[in-house]
């Protein structure tokens, strides 16, 4: 039994003309330049779509270019030799170049995967709704990712009122807000992410559904929010994104434990955090995940009882205060064990950096050890000279592990091939004198 929301009429497209806009081939990377003639000159339509023009629209560099067209995936297979196909329910062609380069080219479709909705009775939905460039504008997400650039006369094509959204910087969804994030909650991150990351206003109608649904968040598999939410610590834009977060109420949906600890001093000391793991990411310093996460759940630990003595201790300690504040984010177990080994060490050689003395080796030679080292920097170095103390150079390489001793080899004793045991092996070694 289906229970959709009927779709509203498919308004016709709004044709932006290349004197009109400022999207250059120029700009456009040859490999994405080259998917997009070779299906012009098929006989396909070839679109160039999603945030890959808006970056473009906006002056920047995207990080990659996405293409759709109304070749189907197996005709996109014998059109692209060095391709492959993905995905099991809506399939899409990855086409590989030298280098590393990938396009990812894929079918014109009626609706999202998340809008498949349906009772749990019910029998799946017929995959691969291949649909016209009108229904697929429609299914995405966000108005702004929703214009496509027609290689074929290097046209905008806009069903979804994104040219006048760019122009009034607002960040508005495609249709009904309160029906899209329930299809799909984790559009609500997404609608706070674009928002974050390039400075625009949320639509009222859009931040008010937020505030009001924002507990759906829960129905999401753990794992796909853990995996939206990295793209937020890894975007530059942290900060401004848990802003919103907090302000919204979101994060609290996510993160329920946090509500009532963090008070004004942890909600400030959580986002100047995040500006400084902004800071480190926009000058391309390598962060790994671990510290991410560690430098994260610095606010919701403070905020605790005081850290006991016992190194050992000190680790269950804050393993257990990690599940405490994840609530329900999966996290694995490796994951969990390194995290909780860095905010432990971090604990135990602060008191011995911030008097500059130095860390016993039997500490710095751990192999989680640059990443405390690194943890204890973003804690409390002045900002002014957080990137000079955190540059490559200055981070500790871990010490040289000591070389496990090899084990004795036992000798076999050689028998005499004469003779059966110890006693004949003697015999005959007696007798040769």
């Amino acid at each position: 039994m289906r229970f959709d929301a009927p779709e509203p009429p498919v308004p016709q497209p709004h044709i932006i003309a290349r004197p009109e806009h400022t999207v250059s081939r120029r700009d456009i990377e040859l490999e994405a330049l080259k998917v997009l003639y070779r299906l012009l000159h098929a006989g396909y339509t070839a679109y160039l779509v999603g945030g890959g023009v808006r970056d473009l629209l906006l002056g920047k560099r995207p990080k990659d270019f996405d293409v759709v067209t109304d070749a189907r995936p197996g005709e996109l297979r014998k059109l692209f030799r060095n391709s492959r196909i993905i995905g099991k329910r809506f399939r899409l062609v990855q086409v590989f170049f030298r280098g590393g380069h990938i396009v990812e080219v894929s079918t014109f479709r009626r609706r999202s995967e998340f809008d498949e909705v349906q009772d749990a009775d019910s029998p799946p939905a017929k995959d691969n709704t291949f649909g016209t460039p009108a229904e697929d504008a429609q299914r995405r997400d966000l108005t702004i990712n929703g214009l496509f650039y027609n290689i074929s006369d290097f046209s905008l094509v806009d069903f979804v009122g994104g040219m006048e959204d760019l122009k009034a910087k607002r960040i508005r969804v495609i249709g009904d807000p309160a029906v899209r994030f329930v299809r799909d909650p984790v559009r609500m991150l997404r609608v706070l992410r674009h928002a974050a990351r390039i400075g625009f206003t949320i639509d009222p109608e859009a931040w008010r559904e937020i505030k009001v649904k924002r507990q759906l968040i829960r129905l999401c598999p753990p794992a796909r929010v853990r995996d939206e939410l990295l793209k937020d610590f890894r975007s530059a834009a942290a900060a401004p994104f848990f802003k919103l977060m907090l302000e919204s109420g979101l994060f609290y949906a996510i993160f329920p434990t946090w509500e009532g600890l963090l008070g004004k001093a942890g909600r400030e000391r959580l986002l100047d955090l995040c500006h400084r793991l902004d800071l480190l990411i926009q000058a391309e310093r390598s962060v790994s995940e671990s510290l991410l996460w560690a430098a994260f759940l610095t606010p919701f630990l403070e905020q605790g009882p005081s850290f006991p003595e016992d190194f050992k201790e000190l680790r269950d300690f804050i393993h257990q205060g990690i599940k405490e504040a994840l609530g329900g984010i999966e996290f694995p177990r490796q994951r969990h064990d390194d995290v909780s080994q860095i905010l432990a060490l971090e604990a135990r050689v602060a008191p011995l950096l911030q008097r500059h003395r130095p860390v016993p080796a039997r500490q710095a030679r751990l192999a989680l050890y640059p990443e405390s080292w690194l943890l204890f920097q973003i804690k409390g170095a002045p900002e002014a000279e957080l990137l000079e103390r955190c540059a490559p150079e200055q981070v500790p390489v871990r010490a040289p592990q000591a070389k496990a001793s090899k084990p004795r080899r036992r000798t076999r004793r050689r028998r005499h091939r004469g003779g059966r045991g110890r006693g004949a092996e003697k015999q005959n070694l007696g007798g040769e004198g």
